[in-house]
This record gives structure tokens, C-alpha cells and sequence, in this order.
């Protein structure tokens, strides 16, 4: 009888925290109300009368304004896009819905230039390299010879997701995307 009154009791506190804390969190803001701004702002076009128009587009690009400064709403041009897909060069992404519409996906760079700012050495002739961009890249299989810091390196993406470093005048090595 104790225990069935002591269970009952901790369900009750459990179902009151629950419903507290879920109370407490902020709404988060859904696609759909972020789009609603772009749909609002597009929807003045149906209006026939010029004031009420130009009253919709104002109101409409005032709220847009808004969204974007408190950072609800990013605005993006397709050269940030094309930059943003060269500087993730190496890495696999998924689908994401942001893109959507977008073709820059064919502008999406199978090579890529670099030039080696540091290098580190790890275990059986293997190397991790740092570019002048940022990107680390890291050897799958032992380099020829030492790389050195300043030279030029050749990153060429391979067959089923692979990618091929060239550093140098050196062979070409299997090598991975680490950062």
C-alpha cells in the first residue's frame, strides 16, 4: 500500500514537471512562420489598390527586416552559396532543405587548389595538413617524402566519395577531409 502511494505520488511530480517546464520554453519558430514573411511579402502583389499595396509592402518589409536582424530569416545570393559549398569542399552533406531551388549544386568544384600553412606528422608516414584556408586534410596512406610548409597541394575528388591529394610534384595519395 506504501509503495503504490509512494509510485503514485512520484508519477504526479513527474507529470507536474513535465507540464512546468514545457510551459517555460519559448514557442521555436516553425518553417512555416519564417516563410509566412516571404509569403506575406509576396502576397502584397495581389492587391489592386496602389495605397493598400504600398501599406502591404511596407508592413510586410518592415517584418522582414525584423526577421532578418534578429536572425530568424538569413539571407543568402547564390555567390555566398557557391562560396559556402567551395569552403566544405571534402566533406559529405546531406539534402538540406535551405538549398532548396538551388543549382549551384553544379557549381560545386571537383578539384581544389591549396597551399600548406602547418603540417603535423602522425604514424606510418602519414600527415595531417593544414591549408592557408583552414582546411585540415590528413594523408590515408604514406607520402613519398616529407611535405613541406608554403608548397602548393592538389586535392581532386575521386570515385565514390574518395578524394586524391597531390602535394607538390609528389603521387597522388588517398586523403580525408578532417576540418
Amino acid at each position: 500500500m506504501r509503495s503504490t502511494i509512494f509510485t503514485t505520488g512520484l508519477l504526479l511530480a513527474g507529470a507536474a514537471f513535465a507540464s512546468a517546464s514545457v510551459m517555460a520554453r519559448p514557442a521555436a519558430r516553425t518553417t512555416a512562420e519564417t516563410t509566412g514573411v516571404i509569403a506575406e511579402l509576396t502576397g502584397c502583389k495581389t492587391l489592386t489598390d496602389n495605397a493598400a499595396r504600398l501599406a502591404c509592402y511596407d508592413q510586410a518589409a518592415a517584418k522582414l527586416a525584423a526577421a532578418t536582424a534578429s536572425g530568424d530569416v538569413k539571407v543568402l545570393d547564390r555567390e555566398d552559396i557557391r562560396a559556402t559549398r567551395r569552403s566544405l569542399f571534402g566533406f559529405d552533406l546531406p539534402k538540406l532543405p535551405f538549398f532548396k531551388g538551388d543549382d549551384s549544386a553544379k557549381d560545386t568544384p571537383e578539384e581544389l587548389d591549396a597551399v600548406i600553412r602547418s603540417i603535423k606528422a602522425v604514424p606510418y608516414g602519414n600527415f595531417v595538413l593544414t591549408m592557408e584556408d583552414g582546411a585540415v586534410w590528413a594523408s590515408a596512406e604514406p607520402l613519398p617524402r616529407d611535405p613541406k610548409v608554403g608548397v602548393k597541394v592538389h586535392l581532386k575528388k575521386g570515385a565514390m566519395g574518395g578524394y586524391f591529394m597531390t602535394v607538390g610534384a609528389m603521387r597522388a595519395v588517398r586523403a580525408t577531409r578532417v576540418r
